[in-house]
């Protein structure tokens, strides 16, 4: 069996006992490269569709990601090839990521996060959890979900309008890439809702680029009365706008999730569905863990900080992203970050020491608590 996996998926060693895996470049994959493949596995950089797949013998697709929108689900179903994706896989490092992020534009900005507001706009596996560990700060969450909401799903928060959740101090976007239908998500935040926040604001988005129309908000950080912003995510990956980076006070590429955890979560969570679809049982994946201590007291806000920074700093993927941006090729600059991405680990790999303040207690130990 020849099994075709993106070069950036690690633990792949499952499959490789079960077949010869040939590792490709995600973004460049042709139709030539799959014409003895019956199993594909990919990441988000990957347009998979008729035009790719129909004619090889491919039957398995899988994606290490959360988000489908580079997947064309109908034409897999009319082709008769199974799929499966990873949702919640890297939950916990775009968590990590984005309180971090929180916390620095807090600091930034003078305020407190826990007299914060925030507002979480798509409460799934990410802005759900997102949302039960400030609630476990003690921050006033504004969540927004209308699909969810319709459903009369259980959410940790209530759920608001987007208007509601746009009026926060700090809003953060968890919601898919979607195009039709009465929650399309594509430019959902366009100029005119940008226009609404104001400099003692702070957006962040870690979910796809495209989510916010990346030229209005260019041109809306160019006005003196503009809110603080944070990306993760770009409209044109992997050569995101040059003149956006400059604006933003904090910029990465692509990589809140891009945690050793998370990553072979991914990878595992294909292989189980793998194995499921071949009716096999899958065999247990041991995660990669380290019998380490972490030594930090957390007494405020400013140690709550020290301790996710412990971890991973959010200022050294800026540092390499405005690098790369001035590189002779962005996109090749854009892409080789993401392929030699340091190992980051997120905090369940320690085991915590420290005194906790009150506060701060319910909070970290939800950091280091497992599954």
């Amino acid at each position: 069996m020849r099994i075709v996996a993106d070069e950036n998926m690690p633990a792949l060693t499952p499959f490789e006992s079960q077949g010869q895996v040939t590792r490709v470049n995600g973004r460049t994959l042709t139709r030539d490269q799959l014409k003895d493949t019956e199993v594909l596995l990919v990441r988000s950089v990957t347009r998979v569709d008729r035009a790719l797949l129909e004619g090889t013998p491919v039957r398995f697709v899988g994606s290490a990601t959360i988000g489908t929108d580079h997947i064309d689900r109908q034409a897999l179903d009319d082709l008769g090839i199974a799929f499966a994706h990873a949702p919640g896989c890297n939950a916990r490092a775009v968590v990590e990521y984005v309180l971090q992020a929180l916390l620095l534009a807090c600091h930034k900005q003078g305020r407190s996060l826990r007299e914060s507001r925030v507002g979480i706009v798509g409460l799934g596996n990410v802005g759900g959890r997102l949302a039960d560990w400030l609630n476990a700060l003690g921050v006033t969450v504004i969540g927004c979900d209308p699909p969810l909401a319709r459903a009369g799903a259980r959410a940790p928060v209530p759920l608001d309008p987007l208007d509601a959740a746009l009026e926060a101090d700090l809003i953060s976007l968890h919601v898919p890439l979607t195009r039709d239908g009465d929650d399309a998500t594509h430019h959902l935040l366009d100029a005119e809702r940008l226009a609404r926040l104001g400099p003692e604001q702070t957006l962040i988005s870690t979910c796809r680029g495209p989510v916010i129309d990346n030229r209005a908000l260019a041109a809306r950080l160019e006005q003196e009365d503009a809110p603080l912003a944070l990306l993760d995510v770009w409209e044109n990956e992997p050569r995101p706008d040059p003149a956006l980076l400059d604006r933003v006070f904090l910029g990465s590429p692509h990589v809140a999730g891009y945690s050793v955890e998370g990553k072979w979560r991914g990878t595992a969570m294909l292989h189980q569905a793998w194995c499921r679809w071949r009716g096999e049982s899958a065999p247990e994946m041991v995660p990669p863990t380290e019998d380490a201590e972490l030594d930090a007291p957390v007494h405020d806000e400013a140690d709550l900080l020290a301790l996710l920074r412990r971890a991973y700093r959010l200022h050294e993927d800026d540092a390499r992203l405005r690098e790369a941006v001035r590189a002779p090729d962005p996109g090749v600059a854009f892409d080789t970050l993401r392929k030699n991405y340091p190992p980051r680990h997120e905090l369940l790999y320690w085991r915590h020491r420290g005194d906790v303040a009150a506060p701060f207690k319910p909070l970290v130990s939800r950091l280091f608590a497992p599954e």
